[in-house]
């Protein structure tokens, strides 16, 4: 059987509000709250987890339930994956009923098996509704109170999952959104059981770069849109907590990162999908964006500073360390306010909007069959009619090249940055050893040109910390940064020729 999802965190003391709740209230059926006991099984190295499996054992009163769940994938808050489950005597698995093949080839093994103890717990109520819709879907939503534990700590459990019965996994994002315009929801991506491992062994948050888009030549273009979409919302997803409860910077960069890359999708698709059916999402990523840009660039600008300390020697030691409170200041006010926008329902029913839509794919339905039957073409003819013209457009652009404003500049490097981009989200349909080497030139080029802008950005920033216009390291970083923009625009001018000689993809 395949279980699809959508978990939500609720804090417990929204959970009467969330009763009440006037789509609850109408559910054809509601029961009443049940006690359930998980206990979650592995072996202490996590060898099941490893093998994409997870493995409990359920107690409801005096009856016991075991389930096996695969993997599967979880993103935008949707769980998809196989599971099998049935009832058994005791409180430990019965492994001769799984099926042939459910189990991983490591469990077939007794020696193995032996390893295979109880991890942690779940112990929680649930109460559940189920809402019949008008055009027939059906909809199971569970409220879920109580703990994880494990032998040595535990965390609360308070969340809320809406589980398709009937029709397409779009109207749980549906429900999912008329909840949430009175009730703080958010969208939750870890199940119970990876929050379990977690706290039986906890490990250090870290960052997630983008992994490789993995398309196919037999993908349409509209499968490919979906596809990149869903893997750029995944990648900014998996920086959220380390942005929330980290330290490190590169958790707010990856996150900017990932709405660029989503933005310079919808962009490079507007041949098919045209802006007026994207525009919305375009002005709600914006802002999301700018909030994380704030933070990002006083992290670059605090950055630079301490890798020029060894050359700023000769300025005085407290008017240095003046500039680095006032840049560390602001570096705080930022992330307070990306924290406060990534807790806020407007962050959360951005993504749950985003994942209906493309879920639903809705803009098929305000095109005509011309331009539905382009959605339907192969990926990699419309990905080399959008390189090859987005490659020209940058070419236009960089005529005259030594001749461009600081302004025509800005705009070239937007235009090679979603180049970089598309670049990289169709890679896979192209051979390996041309797409590295374009890419690599393409990428130079962007980061060239991003050093010559961080120059104009670092201005904007000294003007708003106030410091004195003729501070000794106002003077000092300002001839830094005209120095790096001589040096850079030779290295530029080389690397754009280079660019230029090699062609396009």
């Amino acid at each position: 059987m395949i279980e699809t999802e959508l978990k939500l965190s609720l804090a417990p003391e929204e959970a009467d509000k969330f009763i009440q709740h006037p789509l609850l209230q109408s559910a054809s059926h509601t029961q009443k709250s049940q006690h359930l006991y998980n206990t979650y099984f592995d072996s202490t190295k996590h060898d099941l987890l490893q093998h994409g499996v997870g493995l409990r054992v359920r107690r409801i009163g005096d009856k016991r339930l075991q389930t096996l769940k695969a993997a599967g994938t979880s993103l935008g808050g949707l769980h998809q994956r196989e599971e099998w489950e049935m009832e058994i005597t005791s409180d430990t698995p019965n492994y001769r009923l799984f099926p042939e093949g459910a189990l991983p080839a490591w469990c077939t093994k007794k020696k193995n098996r032996r390893k295979i103890k109880a991890l942690f717990t779940t112990d929680f109520m649930r109460t559940t509704w189920i809402l019949t819709l008008n055009d027939g879907c059906k909809i199971e939503v569970a409220l879920d109170q109580g703990e994880i534990k494990t032998q040595n700590a535990s965390i609360p459990l308070s969340e809320v999952e809406l589980e398709l019965k009937a029709g397409t996994p779009d109207v749980l994002y549906k429900v999912a959104l008329i909840l949430q315009k009175t009730l703080p929801l958010f969208i939750e991506n870890r199940s119970k059981a990876a929050r379990g491992y977690a706290l039986h062994q906890p490990e250090p948050l870290q960052f997630h770069k983008a992994k490789a888009v993995e398309l196919s030549l037999d993908m349409t273009a509209e499968q490919a849109f979906i596809h990149i979409s869903w893997h750029c919302l995944g990648h900014l997803q998996a920086n959220e907590d380390m942005v929330l409860y980290g330290e490190d910077i590169e958790g707010v960069h990856q996150m900017r990162v990932a709405l660029r890359r989503l933005r310079s999708c919808l962009s490079l698709y507007n041949p098919l999908i045209p802006n007026k059916l994207s525009s919305k999402f375009r002005k709600k990523i914006k802002w999301i964006t700018d909030v994380l840009g704030v933070a990002r660039d006083w992290d670059v600008f605090a950055l630079s500073l301490q890798h020029k300390q060894p050359a700023s020697a000769s300025l005085s030691h407290q008017g240095l360390e003046d500039l680095k409170t006032r840049i560390a200041s602001f570096q705080k006010r930022a992330y307070v306010n990306v924290r406060d926008a990534l807790r806020s329902p407007r962050y959360s029913r951005l993504l749950l909007s985003l994942a209906q839509w493309l879920t639903q794919r809705d803009w098929r339905n305000q095109l005509k069959k011309i331009a539905r039957q382009r959605l339907d073409s192969p990926v990699k003819d419309f990905a080399s009619q959008m390189l090859q013209s987005h490659y020209q457009h940058i070419c236009q652009q960089g005529e005259n090249f030594t001749q461009l404003n600081t302004e025509q500049r800005h705009e070239l490097r937007i235009s090679i940055k979603k180049m970089v981009y598309g670049t990289r989200f169709f890679a896979e349909l192209y051979p390996r050893k041309i797409v590295r080497p374009y890419a690599k030139n393409l990428s130079q080029l962007q980061d060239e040109l991003g050093i010559l802008n961080d120059a104009n950005v670092a201005t904007d920033l000294l003007n708003k910390t106030g410091l004195d216009e003729n501070a000794p390291a106002r003077h000092f970083l300002n001839g830094w940064y005209a120095h790096q923009q001589v040096n850079h625009l030779t290295r530029l001018e080389i690397t754009w020729q280079t660019f230029m000689v090699n062609g396009e993809l």
